[in-house]
C-alpha cells in the first residue's frame, strides 16, 4: 500500500532520450504530492526538466535512501550562505526526479541544482518551509479526486466495484458519514526518526495546528504524521463528519501553520447508496472513470460580459464583450474533477487552489483536445453563419469575438449580437469529431444590483451577500478569484491562485457566500500591475442538466457528453482582505 502511494506521487510515461546537460524547468521544484511550491524538511519533492537522469526511470532499490542514484544527485545551497545539503534520492529519470530533503534542513531560500553524469544544471530557486503538507490525487497531478483509502486495499471511488492492480484486488466504493479515510502525502514537517529507518515521531496534529476541511466543515485529523516504514511519506487519517452532503466532488483540503494544502475531492454517497451522485454524469460514466477510463466531452459556450477593471493610474475602466467558443476533448478523472461542469451543485460552493498561467488556472487540468474541423459556425438572432475558427496554437479550441466596445468606448469592434432567442452552433466534422449541430435558448440579461455598493477590498471575515435581478430561466454562478504572482515575467506571469464558485437558483435573487468559503482566498489588493489582484463575477448560467447535445466520433460511437452553456453577467476586479 505504501509503495503504491509513493509511486503515484509523481511517475510519468517512460519514453524519452536523456540529454547531456541537466535543465530544471522554472518553478518545478515542488512538493512531490501537491505540486505546490514550498518544500518542508523531511518531505519528498520533485523537479521537472530534461537531462536529469537516465532514459528509463529508476527507483531507489532499498532503504535508506542515498544521496546518489544512477549518477543523479540533488543539492540545496542556502542563498544566505552555509553548507550545501545533499537530498536523498527516491527516483531518477530524464524528465523528472524525486528526492527527500533531510529533516535537518533549515527553512529559508535555496538554490537547487541537479547533477547527472558529472554535468550540473543551472540553479533553480526554491523555498524551504517548516511544514507544507500535500496529498496525492488519483491522477498524480495534485488536483481532482484524492487517492484516499479506508485502510488496506480499499479505495474511495465514485462507484462500488473491484479492480486488480499491483497483484492485489482493490475494493472501490464511495464514503458515507462516519467512515474513516486516509489521505497519503508528504510535507508534515521534520522527523529525524523517519529519514533513514522509516520510523515516526507520532501524531503532529497539535504541533502543526493541522485542520482538515471537507465540504466546508472543519475537522481535527485523527492522526497526521509519518507513515511508519516509509521515509518522507505522511498520512492524514480523518472521519467523515455529520453534516457533509453527499456528492461525487466534495472538497477536501488541509491547512496548518503557514500553509494550505492542494485542494482535492472525495466521493461521498448517501446511506445505503452504492454510488455517489453527479448531476452531469451517469453512474456508468463514473464507473468508467473509476477504472481509469476516459470520457469524450464537448463544450460550447456563449458569453456576454460587462467588465469593470480598476487600474491605479487610470481609475475605473469599463468594457462590454460578447463571444462564442467551443471545444471537444478527452477527459481523465482529474480533468473531469476540475472541470466547470462537474463543480455545479445548487446552493453549494466549491473552492479551488491552482498554480500556472491565468488560462491554466481558469481551465483547471487541461484535457486532451479532439479535432472537430477547421471551424464551427454560429447562427441565431443577429448572427448569420458566423465563423468560429480554430485558434492558432490553442489545441483545437474554436472561438469568435462577436462584439467589444473596447475600454471606455475606445477600440471597439463588432456590434451587439447576443439577445434573447435560440442560437445554434454546428460543425462539418474533423479528424476526431463528425458533423453535429446543437442549440440553446439564450436568456435575457442579468443585472447585478449591489455591484457598485460592495467595499474594495472585500472582507473575508464576514459573509458576502450578492443580489441580482433577471436570469430567471436558469442558475446564477458567483465566482471569486485571488491571483498572486509567483514566477514568470510581467508579460507571461505564473500565479498561485485561490478561487471559489457558488451556484444558486436565479429565481432566488440573492446568495450569501459564507466565511468558510471566503477564508480560502488569498489576501490581495485590487492592483493587477502589482501582480496581486482579485475579481468577483456574477453570471446567469444554464443548468448543466439542460442544453446537452451529442456528436458522432469518427472512430465510431458518440461523445459521452455535450454541454451547450451560456454565461451572461458582470465581472469586476477587487481586493480581498
Amino acid at each position: 500500500m505504501k509503495v503504491f502511494c509513493l509511486v503515484t506521487a509523481g511517475l510519468l510515461a517512460l519514453v524519452t532520450t536523456a540529454s547531456a546537460q541537466p535543465v530544471i524547468t522554472a518553478g518545478s521544484v515542488t512538493n512531490g504530492a501537491s505540486y505546490l511550491p514550498g518544500i518542508a524538511p523531511g518531505s519528498i519533492f520533485i523537479a521537472k526538466g530534461s537531462g536529469l537522469g537516465p532514459a528509463t526511470l529508476l527507483q531507489a532499490p532499498s532503504l535508506p535512501f542515498q544521496t546518489t542514484l544512477s549518477n543523479t544527485s540533488v543539492t540545496f545551497t542556502p542563498v544566505a550562505g552555509g553548507a550545501p545539503i545533499e537530498a536523498l534520492m527516491v527516483y531518477t529519470w530524464d524528465k523528472q526526479i524525486a528526492a527527500m530533503l533531510p529533516s535537518t534542513a533549515a527553512p529559508g531560500d535555496y538554490n537547487v541544482t541537479v547533477t547527472y553524469n558529472g554535468a550540473t544544471s543551472a540553479p533553480e530557486p526554491a523555498t524551504v518551509v517548516a511544514r507544507n503538507f500535500g496529498f496525492v490525487t488519483q491522477a498524480s497531478s495534485g488536483a481532482g479526486p484524492a487517492q484516499a483509502t479506508y485502510g488496506g486495499y480499499d479505495l474511495n471511488r465514485f462507484t462500488t466495484g473491484t479492480v486488480a492492480f499491483a497483484g492485489h484486488n482493490w475494493s472501490l466504493h464511495p464514503a458515507v458519514v462516519g467512515n474513516k479515510l486516509i489521505l497519503w502525502g508528504t510535507g508534515a514537517g521534520a522527523d529525524i526518526k523517519s529519514d533513514t529507518t522509516g520510523g515516526s515521531s507520532g501524531d503532529q496534529t497539535a504541533a502543526g495546528a493541522f485542520v482538515l476541511n471537507i465540504d466546508g466543515i472543519d475537522v481535527k485529523p485523527d492522526y497526521l504524521g509519518r507513515s511508519s516504514g516509509s521515509p518522507g511519506l505522511d498520512q492524514a487519517n480523518f472521519t467523515i463528519p455529520a453534516g457533509v452532503t453527499p456528492g461525487c466532488f466534495k472538497n477536501v483540503q488541509i491547512r496548518g501553520t503557514g500553509f494550505t494544502s492542494n485542494l482535492g475531492t472525495i466521493a461521498i454517497a448517501g446511506a445505503g447508496q452504492k454510488a455517489c451522485s453527479a448531476p452531469t454524469l451517469t453512474q456508468s460514466q463514473l464507473a468508467k472513470l473509476d477504472l481509469g477510463g476516459t470520457l469524450t466531452i464537448g463544450t460550447l459556450t456563449l458569453l456576454k460580459n460587462s467588465l469593470e477593471l480598476t487600474v491605479p493610474t487610470l481609475g475605473t475602466i469599463q468594457s462590454k464583450s460578447e463571444s462564442a467558443s467551443g471545444s471537444f476533448a478527452k477527459y481523465t478523472v482529474d480533468t473531469v474533477g476540475t472541470a466547470n461542469f462537474s463543480l455545479t451543485e445548487i446552493g453549494a460552493c466549491y473552492v479551488y487552489q491552482r498554480t500556472g498561467t491565468s488560462q491554466q488556472i481558469i481551465q483547471g487540468v487541461p484535457p486532451t483536445p479532439l479535432n472537430a474541423g477547421n471551424h464551427l459556425t454560429l447562427n441565431g438572432p443577429n448572427a448569420s453563419n458566423v465563423a468560429m475558427p480554430m485558434l492558432a496554437g490553442a489545441n483545437d479550441f474554436y472561438s469568435a469575438s462577436l462584439y467589444s466596445n473596447g475600454f471606455n468606448g475606445i477600440g471597439g469592434s463588432g456590434t451587439p449580437t447576443l439577445t434573447t432567442g435560440t442560437y445554434t452552433i454546428a460543425g462539418t466534422g474533423g479528424t476526431d469529431v463528425g458533423a453535429f449541430s446543437a442549440s440553446v435558448n439564450f436568456p435575457g440579461d442579468l443585472t447585478w444590483t449591489n455591484e457598485d455598493t460592495l467595499p474594495d477590498p472585500i472582507p473575508r471575515s464576514s459573509g458576502l451577500t450578492v443580489n441580482w435581478t433577471g436570469g430567471t430561466s436558469g442558475l446564477v454562478a458567483i465566482a471569486g478569484t485571488a491571483f498572486a504572482q509567483s514566477g514568470g515575467t510581467q508579460q507571461n506571469p505564473i500565479y498561485n491562485a485561490s478561487l471559489f464558485t457558488c451556484i444558486a437558483q436565479a429565481t432566488a435573487g440573492t446568495f450569501t457566500v459564507p466565511v468558510s468559503v471566503l477564508s480560502h482566498l488569498f489576501q490581495v489588493s485590487n492592483d493587477s500591475s502589482s501582480g496581486s489582484y482579485g475579481s468577483l463575477s456574477v453570471f446567469g448560467v444554464i443548468d448543466p442538466t439542460q442544453g446537452q447535445f451529442t456528436a458522432p466520433l469518427t472512430a465510431g460511437g458518440s461523445i459521452d457528453r455535450g454541454f451547450f452553456a451560456y454565461s451572461v453577467g458582470a465581472t469586476k476586479t477587487t481586493g480581498w482582505n
